[in-house]
């Protein structure tokens, strides 16, 4: 059996045809190297499934911390390359500028989170107040009362006795509301 693909003469190839009918010239059953690179690539794919599934499983997908920390020492990285007292050519001075502001970025976008997660000092406040009103409304005994105001205190990081004088009248006295 003949290929039979047209050549660049215009005449049709004679040589012997492999399995898929063509010969090796004209696309016989090696298909050619597997792709090693760009997004077609099983192993980009693969490595790319097995990043975005360590991002999906963070347990703080917020937390910017260790993004602004791989910036800062690229800077630092960066300015360390040129010599003290060395004149910087304009593009080295407006990379580095680029640098320190997308830097600066960084830390404001982590300032914003950090405030639309934080609780303000009057939410605290009015939770304090709440935890107050349901200890006298479902805690009988005032030492009972006391002692679970330690133990909340002792549970934020350390012993917190700075809340307890506030409520430890009201607390004592088991007035209802």
């Amino acid at each position: 059996m003949l290929c039979g693909a047209k050549t660049r003469s215009g005449e049709t190839c004679k040589s012997r045809a492999m399995p898929n009918g063509r010969c090796r010239m004209h696309g016989g059953p090696n298909p050619g190297r597997p792709i090693i690179h760009g997004r077609y690539s099983l192993a980009h794919r693969t490595a790319l499934a097995d990043k975005v599934q360590t991002f999906l499983d963070d347990p703080r997908p917020g937390d910017l911390s260790a993004e602004l920390a791989l910036m800062r020492a690229l800077l630092q990285d960066y300015l360390s390359r040129f010599p003290d007292g060395v004149k910087l050519p304009v593009q080295e001075i407006e990379r580095i500028m680029s640098m320190v502001e997308t830097v600066s970025r960084l830390v404001e976008r982590i300032a914003r989170i950090l405030n639309t997660t934080a609780l303000t000092a009057a939410e605290v406040q009015l939770l304090q107040a709440r935890i107050v009103d349901l200890l006298v409304k479902y805690v009988d005994d005032p030492a009972q009362r006391l002692a679970f105001l330690d133990d909340l205190a002792a549970a934020f990081n350390g012993d917190r006795r700075d809340a307890r004088p506030v409520v430890a009248g009201e607390l004592a006295g088991g007035s209802e509301s």
